[in-house]
């Protein structure tokens, strides 16, 4: 699979522990660091590890969420004023999140790049979580209802909400 350029706005989509991260640390790779990548689970991380250094009783990662999209949404809104694109490694599983980085690449006169994970079963997206530290596994529950949105979804529904190309990851073995 060749990598987008850097000059689009390219949205990972997908059900926790499909191939998000991997695909991203592949195709952030492939584009030395020319790709940004907005990562949420990255920002919390962060936020939490300066907790830590300052002292502070760190909270569970979910706790630093809003902050942790608050930073991806400043930055990129910085990096497409400076017209440049970026990576967005997230479930976007919500219409509303896909759109807003839609209109955000439009605005900028950048293309909107979906890369749609595979719609994997729920045993194996399970198996697979159960494979991450503790701190960074994510519910049973949630997991399922990320399954279940990741399952309505298509490159045709996609096309629908304004992405300008749309590249369906084959499945991999992690």
């Amino acid at each position: 699979m060749t990598a987008p350029v850097a000059e689009a706005v390219i949205v990972l989509i997908g059900a926790p522990a499909s191939g998000k991260s991997t695909l991203r640390r592949r195709l952030a790779g492939e584009n030395g660091s020319a790709l940004a990548v907005l990562s949420p689970d990255d920002e919390r991380a962060e936020l939490r590890a300066r907790d830590i250094a300052a002292g502070l009783e760190p909270r569970a990662l979910q706790d630093y969420s809003f902050a942790a999209i608050r930073r991806c949404e400043e930055r990129a809104n910085e990096l497409v004023a400076s017209g440049r694109g970026y990576l967005a490694d997230a479930t976007h599983l919500r219409r509303r999140e896909r759109v807003a980085h839609v209109r955000r690449a439009h605005a900028a006169g950048l293309p909107a790049v979906a890369m749609l994970l595979p719609d994997l079963p729920l045993a194996v997206l399970t198996a697979r979580n159960a494979r991450r530290l503790p701190e960074l596994r994510v519910p049973d529950a949630v997991l399922g209802r990320h399954a279940h949105r990741r399952s309505l979804l298509s490159s045709v529904l996609l096309i629908d909400e304004g992405f300008d190309e749309i590249v369906e990851v084959p499945p991999h073995d992690a």
